[in-house]
């Protein structure tokens, strides 16, 4: 076995596309005793690259002051910042240049921008970045984006620049652009895809109607705004919950003073926060405990239960934190 490189030229050409290549053994005595050649053959040639976002829809990242825990939670109640991540996947196997192990692009192959109407913002990817093939002789080569809310702060120039301060809103589309050297005719090209940004509205559902006090209560958030990353399961705080019945109003979640600690200890939720079912569900889950005691108050047979969750980024909202 033995590999060599296929040569970009070769003498008397303007190229290796488009041609065939062959290679013959000589054989010196084959199984009858005589002398014989065999061979093999195939062509050169180039393939259409493409590129490709993870989603047709991302959620609107927000900041660290944009989205909060419920209104009641002790201390400061600000989630943290919530930046979305953007996953762009490239196929071009003539990028495919190792017989053996894992190829390379340069991230300056590639142009991501957001627009709002005129707007353009400039080159948000990395220009200097390497990217690397997902396995061995794939030929698709996939880049990380991380967009923040105020990534588009000071981007483009000219009359179709962005304010100084903007930020991402529901509605603005990103587009990422990926420069094929060689297409499958041999030329230059470029090919695109785009995605939108998006903001929803979210659901707290409760498993049942009635409980008795000591069993489980099976609680899902169906929140898409909160599946920042198509990749990972993520997790949420529980103090997004307010709990409120004639026993206490309080949230789900600890922090804050000795009695917020004991009702979150009595609630004996599974996980500790609200966990992600899956990549990219957007549907979270948790299971509490229907307490007997909050705030030193007996819970009593036929109490009524609030439970409430407050969606700062709503379907029809520019933005985070608007509304």
């Amino acid at each position: 076995t033995g590999s060599f490189q296929v040569p970009e030229n070769y003498v008397g050409s303007t190229g290796s596309t488009g041609t065939d290549i062959e290679v013959n053994y000589n054989d010196h005595r084959d199984s009858s005793g005589n002398t014989i050649e065999v061979g093999d053959g195939a062509s050169i040639r180039a393939n259409t690259g493409s590129v490709s976002f993870d989603r047709s829809v991302y959620p609107v990242p927000f900041d660290a002051d944009d989205f909060a825990e419920h209104s009641t939670a002790p201390g400061s109640n600000d989630l943290p910042a919530g930046s979305v991540i953007v996953h762009i996947s490239i196929e071009d196997a003539d990028n495919d240049v190792s017989a053996f192990g894992e190829d390379s692009i340069s991230s300056s192959l590639i142009d991501v921008k957001i627009s709002r109407g005129s707007l353009v913002s400039a080159n948000l990817a990395s220009t200097t970045a390497t990217i690397l093939e997902t396995a061995p002789s794939s030929g698709i080569f996939e880049y990380d984006l991380t967009l923040a809310s105020n990534v588009i702060a000071s981007s483009g120039s000219g009359a179709t620049a962005f304010a100084a301060g903007a930020v991402i809103n529901q509605g603005d589309i990103i587009t990422v652009t990926y420069s094929d050297p060689q297409d499958a005719s041999g030329k230059a090209q470029t090919v695109t895809d785009s995605s939108s940004f998006d903001l929803r509205n979210g659901t707290l559902q409760a498993d049942k109607s009635v409980y008795l006090i000591g069993s489980d209560m099976i609680l899902t958030l169906i929140e898409p705004d909160f599946d920042l990353d198509n990749d990972e399961t993520e997790s949420y705080t529980l103090n997004l919950i307010e709990w409120d019945s004639d026993a206490a109003e309080t949230v789900l979640g600890a922090g804050g003073d000795d009695s917020n600690a004991t009702n979150a200890a009595a609630f004996d939720p599974e996980p500790s926060e609200f966990r992600e079912t899956g990549d990219s569900t957007g549907i979270f889950q948790v299971v509490i405990e229907i307490p007997s005691t909050l705030d030193s108050n007996l819970l009593d047979r036929g109490e009524k239960i609030d439970l409430e969750y407050t969606d700062w980024g709503p379907a029809g909202a520019d933005y985070v934190g608007q509304e």
